[in-house]
């Protein structure tokens, strides 16, 4: 599965997990904005792998269409690089 996928889809479990027991007590707005800071700040802590993991692949995606762009780029000035 693709870790921007599973960064956001833990971040959205973490989210629910905070504001579903919440919404018991409180407004569920309140709850669910309540759920999004303290997800926030949990996600920081919980969320380091996954994070991690997410960066470097949008890092190497970024890295891959580069070359990509300049390999076009010297295909197209006609040099053989």
């Amino acid at each position: 599965m693709n870790p921007v996928w599973k960064f956001y889809l833990a971040r959205l479990a973490l989210v629910a997990a905070v504001a579903v027991p919440l919404m018991f007590f409180i407004n569920a707005l309140l709850a669910l904005a309540a759920g999004i800071l303290v997800s926030m700040v949990l996600g920081y802590v919980l969320l380091k792998k996954q994070r991690e993991a997410m960066i470097n692949h949008i890092d190497d995606a970024v890295k891959r269409r580069r070359q990509e762009k300049q390999q076009l780029r010297a295909d197209l000035a006609g040099d053989d690089a």
